[in-house]
C-alpha cells in the first residue's frame, strides 16, 4: 500500500501563529510550532511508515498556498480526497470553505501519478472531508461522521467506493477520526473498532453495538482524553490512527494498558510516532496521512 503525506512549506509552518477553528478545541490559537521539532517528528513518522513496509509518496507543498492565511492546513492531506485503493480517487468538497482550493491542487499531483480522478456532484448540499471517513475495503464497509460531511456527501462517497454498507456515526467532534478508529487484522479485514462513547450520540452507539454483535467484531471503549477531549480537558488524539492491515500508528499510547494487550492478542502492531507540533494545529496521524 502507498501512503500519501505532504511536505512542509518552504516558509515556517504557521510561522505567524496558528489560527484556530471554533469547532476544534485542540488548535492552539497564536502558537508558533517549534520548526526543528516539527521536521524531526515528520521524518520519524515517515520512517515509522516505511519500516512497516508501506510506501510513502510525498506531495510537494503548493507554492500558491505558501503565503495564504489558511494554506498550512494542506499538510492534513487526509481531507482532500479518498481512494478506492485501486487507482481511482474521489476529490472531496470541504465544508470549511477556506480549504476549497486544496482538492483541485492535489488533483493535479494525483493525475501526474496516473490516478483516475472523479469529483463529487456540484451541489451545495454535497460536501465531505476525509477526516470523517474510515474505509474498510475488504469488508466493503464505510464509517462516516456527519459534522463536516453532509448525509448526501457520505452517500456519494459510499457509492464511489462501492461499499455494501455505510454506517453513519453522529459525533460531537468535528471529524470522526478524533473519536473513532477501525482495527484491521493481518489480512486487512475489520476485526475491531475503537470509539469514545462519551462523544458520539446514543443512537450511533447503539448502531455500533448492533453491528458488532451481528458481525462478531470487538468494540473497545476509550475515555475522552484518548480522543479529542473537551474544551476544558483537551485529549491526546491517541485514537487518530493510521489503520492498515495488522497495524495502528498513533501519536500517543492509549491510557488503558489492557487495550494494548488486547490488540497484541489480536496480532495488531501498535506503533507510536509523536507529532506534538502538528497537533498544535488540531490534527494527528490519520490527518497527516492518506491511503492510495
Amino acid at each position: 500500500m502507498k501512503i500519501a503525506i505532504s511536505r512542509l512549506p518552504k516558509n515556517r509552518w504557521w510561522g505567524n501563529g496558528i489560527i484556530s477553528y471554533k469547532d476544534n478545541p485542540v488548535m492552539k490559537n497564536g502558537i508558533i510550532p517549534n520548526q526543528d521539532l516539527l521536521n524531526d517528528e515528520r521524518t520519524k513518522l515517515i520512517n515509522t511508515i516505511k519500516n512497516n513496509k508501506l510506501d510513502v509518496i510525498e506531495f510537494p507543498f503548493p507554492n500558491e498556498l505558501e503565503n495564504t492565511k489558511f494554506g498550512h492546513d494542506f499538510v492534513f492531506i487526509r481531507d482532500a480526497f479518498i481512494s478506492d485503493l485501486n487507482g481511482n480517487v474521489l476529490l472531496l468538497r470541504f465544508s470549511q470553505k477556506n480549504r476549497e482550493s486544496e482538492s483541485k491542487i492535489i488533483a493535479d499531483y494525483l493525475e501526474k501519478l496516473g490516478y483516475k480522478i472523479t469529483e463529487l456532484p456540484n451541489n451545495k448540499n454535497i460536501f465531505a472531508e476525509g477526516g470523517e471517513f474510515y474505509f474498510c475495503p475488504k469488508d466493503k464497509l464505510l464509517f462516516s461522521g456527519v459534522n463536516r460531511n453532509s448525509i448526501k456527501g457520505a452517500e456519494e462517497v459510499a457509492s464511489f467506493l462501492n461499499v455494501k454498507e455505510l454506517i453513519i456515526i453522529d459525533s460531537k467532534a468535528f471529524h470522526l477520526d478524533t473519536v473513532f478508529t477501525t482495527v484491521l487484522d493481518e489480512s486487512g479485514n475489520l476485526c475491531a473498532i475503537i470509539v469514545c462513547k462519551e462523544l458520539i450520540s446514543k443512537k450511533s452507539l447503539n448502531r455500533l453495538k448492533n453491528f458488532a454483535n451481528e458481525t462478531e467484531k470487538k468494540i473497545f471503549y476509550i475515555p475522552s482524553h484518548d480522543a479529542i477531549g473537551t474544551n476544558n480537558n483537551i485529549g491526546s488524539l491517541a485514537v487518530n490512527n493510521l489503520s492498515t492491515a495488522g497495524l495502528l500508528i498513533s501519536s500517543y499510547s492509549y491510557s488503558d494498558t489492557t487495550l494494548k494487550k488486547e490488540l497484541i492478542k489480536m496480532k495488531i502492531k501498535l506503533e507510536i510516532s509523536p507529532v506534538t507540533q502538528f497537533q498544535l494545529s488540531g490534527g494527528s496521524i490519520h490527518c497527516l496521512t492518506n491511503e492510495l
